[in-house]
């Protein structure tokens, strides 16, 4: 790809995403005639006809969907790259500490503690979903995660912070609500939330070495579509305990008695590790081990 611009790429992307240079153009803040002539460079580039341009619109050619993989890759790329620069260059840049929004109280708890001890490098929490907190690690958005994914990654280290048991989220009328804890076997006829697209870690087939509970049920694909369903009855859903005892109106929370221990760790990149990044681990695990939260189990 000699002589290919960055610019270029994402002139391409927008056009290919939106198979309209009308669209593009107007996505990327630019005139069409600018547009065409940008993707004409580009094709001369590559030597090879990127788009088949029609009344209607555009489509690809096979070089075309080719270069839509590559070019989408090379932008995700540079923008993490883009990411992780600017943090480096920041000399007092604050320690980024994120967590899913179920774990907000437990993960302001230890960004306080480590500010507390007044850090060169402060740190502060950001939000996001369960399923994206090792996608933030690898990006560059954040230094270190609160996650309970399953680690496939031989790039991160992590220190399990506590095990956490496992326990199914019902429906207030649910006939398993009033128990004290139920057992795989209550669950065998019961619809089990069918979590689509990135999915949940509670549902890592890791945890889950006999298959998981129930059968499959609804899909969902967000937390609050999976609230829904369980309030309106049409499933139970796997949940572990919150730190602050809270609970979602119209469902209850009940101990699985033969489910797994699901780990909580606190994750980060080794090839970034920094005496920041060992501070911040080294006192969230005082932290919890003073309140006798800290399991030493397995990574």
């Amino acid at each position: 790809m000699g002589g290919v611009e960055i610019r270029q790429v994402e002139y391409f992307v927008a056009v290919a995403e939106e198979l309209s240079f009308t669209r593009a153009a107007q996505r990327l803040s630019m005139t069409q005639p600018a547009l065409s002539r940008a993707i004409r460079a580009l094709e001369k580039n590559v030597g090879a006809a990127l788009l088949v341009r029609t009344p209607h619109g555009v489509t690809l050619t096979a070089a075309g969907r080719a270069m839509l993989h590559e070019g989408t890759s090379l932008l995700a790329r540079a923008a993490d790259m883009t990411s992780r620069v600017r943090r480096a260059a920041e000399r007092h840049a604050v320690l980024t500490v994120t967590g899913p929004g179920c774990d907000a109280s437990l993960l302001d708890r230890l960004v306080r503690s480590y500010n507390d001890s007044a850090p060169p490098r402060p740190a502060r929490a950001i939000v996001g979903t369960p399923e994206d907190q090792l996608e933030r690690l690898r990006s560059g958005r954040a230094d270190i995660a609160l996650s309970r994914a399953a680690l496939d990654d031989p790039g991160l280290d992590a220190v399990a912070l506590r095990q956490e048991p496992c326990r199914v989220l019902l429906s207030e009328r649910h006939r398993l609500a009033g128990k004290d804890t139920v057992s795989r076997a209550d669950l065998a006829d019961e619809p089990l939330v069918n979590w689509v697209g990135t999915g949940t870690p509670l549902a890592d087939p890791g945890l889950w070495p006999k298959g998981l509970p129930g059968r499959p049920g609804p899909e969902v694909s967000d937390g609050l579509q999976m609230l829904a369903v369980v309030r309106l009855g049409q499933a139970c859903a796997l949940a572990v305990p919150q730190e602050n005892g809270a609970q979602a109106e119209g469902t209850v929370s009940i101990p699985l008695a033969d489910g797994p221990l699901v780990p909580l760790r606190l994750v980060w990149p080794r090839e970034r590790t920094t005496p920041q990044i060992r501070t911040f681990v080294r006192r969230a695990v005082a932290s919890l081990r003073a309140g006798q939260e800290i399991d030493a189990g397995p990574r």
